[in-house]
């Protein structure tokens, strides 16, 4: 398993627990009705937050990773251009090798 996947099936069970825990809160909460749905509330809010901030990594870390890769593709294709030199006068157009 790489690090990428062991990071998303270990996110996905935390939120999971995290889903059961609100869940089995809800069931044995020991308060009103009204109180209940307010303290859901705030957790519902403090848990969109720190989704949108989980996104926020994950599209800042593609940037990266895309920038990243064009600098390398780019670094690869001028390596390539620099080493294909051409015979001239012969009619022989075979690359150098690198």
């Amino acid at each position: 398993m790489n690090e990428k996947s062991l990071y998303l099936s270990s996110a996905l069970c935390f939120l999971a627990g995290g889903v059961a825990g609100a869940g089995l809160s809800l069931l044995l909460a020991p308060q009103s009705g009204k109180a209940t749905r307010q303290m859901m509330a705030s957790r519902l809010k403090g848990g969109a937050d720190s989704a949108r901030g989980l996104r926020d990594r994950v599209v800042t870390r593609g940037e990266q990773a895309w920038d990243e890769a064009a600098h390398r593709v780019g670094e690869a294709a001028s390596a390539l251009a620099g080493g294909v030199e051409r015979k001239g006068g012969n009619g022989n157009d075979t690359p150098s090798a690198l």
